[in-house]
C-alpha cells in the first residue's frame, strides 16, 4: 500500500464518521464533491481525491458560506488542496485549528499490558451524557450530544469512558471502517491531566484495534497530543488545516 492510499484511508475514516453524525444537501451549496454537515461538527469538505474543477465551483460561494462552516484542507492531497487553501486565504478565511494526520501499523505492533483503568463502553444514556460533557471539557468547545447519539448505537463505533473514583476523567471514540481503526476524541479534562490517563487509554485502544482485526490505526493529532502519539509509534502523514470565515 502506497503513501497516498494510507493518507486517503485516514481521511475516509474521519469523513465517514462526520457523515454518520448527519449531512444534508443545502441547495445553495449543492456542488459536486462538497459534503456538508448541517449540525455539529459543522464541516464543509471535499474528499481526498477532489479535483481542481470541483474546487473551482465553490470559490464564488466562499464569501456566502455560513459562519458556522469549518472547511478542512488536506495538505497532502495535491493541487486541488493547494487551490482550496489559496482561495480560502484570498477570501479572508482564517485557520481555526490545525492537526497532524498520523497512523500506526497494527500488523507489526504487539499487544501491551495496560495499567489498571476503570474503562467501559458507553451504553446507558447517563454514560452518554457523561462522555459528551467530559469530552467537551477536555477540548474546550461544545460537543452536540445529538450528533453523538446518532452514532452511539452504530456497530462500528465504540465510545470509551474512563472513570476514577466514579468520576469521568477521559474519553475516546473508536470507529472501524474495514481494516482501518480510527481513533477520535481522545480527551482528558485539564483537572485530570498529568496522571498518565491519555497514555494508558491509548495503549488500551491499540490493543482494542488489534482485537478488532485492524491493520491500521489512524488519528488526527493536536499539537498537545502529537508527542505522545509519536512515542507510541505513530507515523506522521500530513497536516490538516481547518478554516473558518473571518
Amino acid at each position: 500500500m502506497n503513501t497516498n492510499d494510507v493518507n486517503q484511508l485516514n481521511i475516509d475514516n474521519l469523513t465517514s464518521l462526520w457523515k454518520k453524525m448527519g449531512v444534508q444537501v443545502e441547495p445553495e451549496f449543492a456542488l459536486d464533491g462538497l459534503t456538508i454537515s448541517h449540525t455539529w461538527p459543522n464541516r464543509f469538505w471535499f474528499g481526498w481525491n477532489a479535483t481542481s474543477q470541483q474546487v473551482e465551483k465553490i470559490i464564488p460561494q466562499l464569501p456566502s458560506l455560513p459562519t458556522r462552516a469549518v472547511v478542512p484542507v488536506w495538505t497532502g492531497a495535491g493541487d486541488a488542496a493547494v487551490q482550496l487553501e489559496q482561495s480560502l486565504l484570498a477570501n479572508r478565511f482564517q485557520i481555526s485549528f490545525q492537526q497532524l494526520a498520523m497512523y500506526l501499523d497494527l500488523i507489526s505492533v504487539p499487544k501491551e499490558a495496560v495499567p489498571p483503568l476503570d474503562i467501559s463502553k458507553v451504553q446507558s444514556a447517563a454514560d452518554l451524557h457523561a462522555w459528551t460533557t467530559t469530552a467537551s471539557s477536555a477540548f474546550g468547545y461544545w460537543i452536540d450530544i445529538a450528533a453523538i447519539e446518532k452514532i452511539a448505537t452504530d456497530t462500528d463505533v465504540i465510545l470509551l469512558l474512563v472513570k476514577q473514583d466514579g468520576e469521568p476523567v477521559a474519553t475516546a471514540l473508536v470507529y472501524k471502517t474495514g481494516a482501518v481503526i480510527g481513533v477520535h476524541m481522545v480527551g482528558v479534562p485539564e483537572a485530570y491531566r498529568g496522571r498518565g490517563l491519555a497514555r494508558s487509554l491509548m495503549k488500551y485502544v491499540i490493543n482494542l484495534g488489534i482485537d478488532l482485526g485492524g491493520t491500521l490505526l489512524t488519528l488526527q493529532a493536536s499539537a498537545a497530543g502529537e508527542p505522545l502519539y509519536r512515542e507510541l509509534g505513530f507515523v506522521q502523514q500530513f497536516a490538516i488545516k481547518s478554516y473558518h470565515r473571518n
